[in-house]
């Protein structure tokens, strides 16, 4: 170890000790370094934990793997909850090492289920309604440099000593550890849906008649479909082919214990830096075209089309209503754009605001989730809808996933173009919003382009 690294690890050991024996509970001590030329990220195997978070047209990417903390919730309140535990967490933090931008580590980092309460199935095991991670060890690349990030709970009464040796063995740990390699051999596939089609038809005709009704304005009916693979599936691979197929989305994967979930949102939920918070409305689609022509004719109608521009509507209204008391300043355009992604499109309202007073990003992460696009409206109503009637446990596809740093700022995605892998078995999700003029059997065929998201990649591999 070199003897400037050397002379931070001796004092952000002693400084974490003596926090801990002065204020008589745990602490954490972080060293941070930058990466070494030719050094790459470290560890997506079988770590018990671990964690992927990638923008590639950004040149933004975070890989952690360990844990130094785990912080879990459930409840309605579980964003504020995260919050308090946050702030109270990077309080007792202890930083040393070369000079870098909050987003390059330490940070928390995990999701939000969609629901409030942690889910019953099995097949979610491991993923609570609401859980954070402090990773032992994070790598950063960032459009500024990359850095890698070693953090350890200090408990009262420990010794520097047995501290820097913890901090060094994590060091130590990320020269030595590989990412999870290898392409995935040919192997047998099984592709079943755990209910119909037919069956995704019939709650869509009910959801309309709520509608009619006027119980509620919109919902997001969802479906999920399974893939079975006789080898199983590697993790590394799949996010390779995801990043290479949309490089404009957020590809993510966090793990627990066997489990995965991974995906390639197009949905930004919240991204909040230095009091300037960016989201988006992003509903109503269609697929793309086999030629630049019949693109543009389908962008059009997408354009065009009353339901779809209802649709988006609903998301829109109820993001300003969210977000209009806590901003100085909001920026929606009037109309709605196209955004073009692989085998779809949608309409996308970008939304930019200025805080007119200090929050957390959890804290505007549970303003904004669930949001219409993915739950409906009025919020409660649909959710109360949901539960009585969708018939799935939806875990964490299309909640929030995302990371905070020690300033409160960070960002959070909407969990969609997701998978839950375990063993040889992946869960796929996909949903559509009803609105008045929707038709089921159209709106099957919009789950079938969505589910195609991670589907393709899945069987190519």
């Amino acid at each position: 170890m070199k003897g400037a690294l050397h002379a931070r690890l001796h004092a952000v050991a002693a400084q974490a000790v003596d926090a801990a024996r002065h204020r008589g509970r745990r602490q954490w001590a972080a060293l941070r370094r930058a990466a070494l030329p030719g050094e790459g990220p470290f560890a997506l195997g079988r770590e018990a934990e671990r964690f992927f978070w990638e923008r590639p047209e950004e040149g933004r990417r975070l890989v952690g793997a360990g844990c130094a903390e785990t912080l879990t919730f459930e409840g309605s309140e579980r964003f504020d909850q995260a919050a308090v535990a946050a702030r109270r967490l990077f309080d007792d933090l202890h930083l040393a090492g070369d000079e870098a931008p909050a987003s390059a580590g330490p940070l928390l980092v995990g999701g939000f289920a969609f629901d409030s309460a942690s889910s019953t199935d099995p097949v979610w095991q491991g993923f609570p309604a609401a859980r954070l991670l402090l990773p032992a060890r994070l790598f950063a690349t960032t459009p500024e440099g990359s850095w890698l990030t070693v953090v350890c709970s200090v408990e009262v009464g420990e010794s520097e000593e047995t501290l820097q040796r913890r901090l060094t063995e994590e060091l130590a740990r990320c020269e030595r550890e590989e990412t999870e390699g290898g392409s995935l051999q040919h192997a047998d596939f099984r592709l079943f849906a755990p209910r119909g089609p037919m069956d995704y038809e019939e709650r869509v005709d009910r959801a309309l008649e709520a509608i009619a009704a006027g119980e509620i304005e919109k919902v997001v009916v969802a479906r999920c479909v399974d893939v079975q693979r006789s080898q199983g599936w590697k993790v590394t691979p799949l996010l390779k082919a995801l990043r290479f197929a949309y490089p404009d989305c957020t590809s993510f994967a966090l793990g627990q214990g066997d489990a995965d979930f991974l995906g390639a949102s197009p949905e930004p939920l919240v991204e909040l830096s230095q009091g300037q918070l960016k989201t988006a409305a992003l509903a109503g689609s269609a697929p793309r075209g086999h030629s630049p022509e019949e693109d543009a004719r389908l962008g059009r109608e997408l354009l065009e089309s009353k339901k779809d521009q209802a649709e988006h509507a609903v998301v829109v209204r109820a993001l300003r209503e969210r977000l209009s008391d806590c901003c100085e300043t909001l920026e929606i355009p009037e109309a709605p754009r196209l955004r073009g992604l692989a085998g779809i499109q949608h309409l996308e309202t970008p939304i930019h605001g200025r805080l007119q007073r200090e929050l957390h990003v959890l804290e505007l992460a549970g303003r904004l989730h669930p949001s219409p696009a993915v739950a409906g409206f009025p919020r409660a109503r649909a959710l109360e809808w949901l539960r009585e009637h969708e018939g799935l446990e939806r875990g964490w596809y299309a909640g929030a996933l995302g990371v905070v740093d020690a300033q409160g700022d960070g960002e959070f995605c909407t969990a969609l173009r997701s998978a839950l892998l375990r063993g040889g078995e992946a869960r796929l999700f996909a949903g559509a919003g009803i609105v008045e003029r929707s038709e089921p059997r159209a709106e099957l065929r919009e789950t079938r382009l969505k589910l195609r998201a991670l589907l393709d990649p899945l069987l190519e591999l």
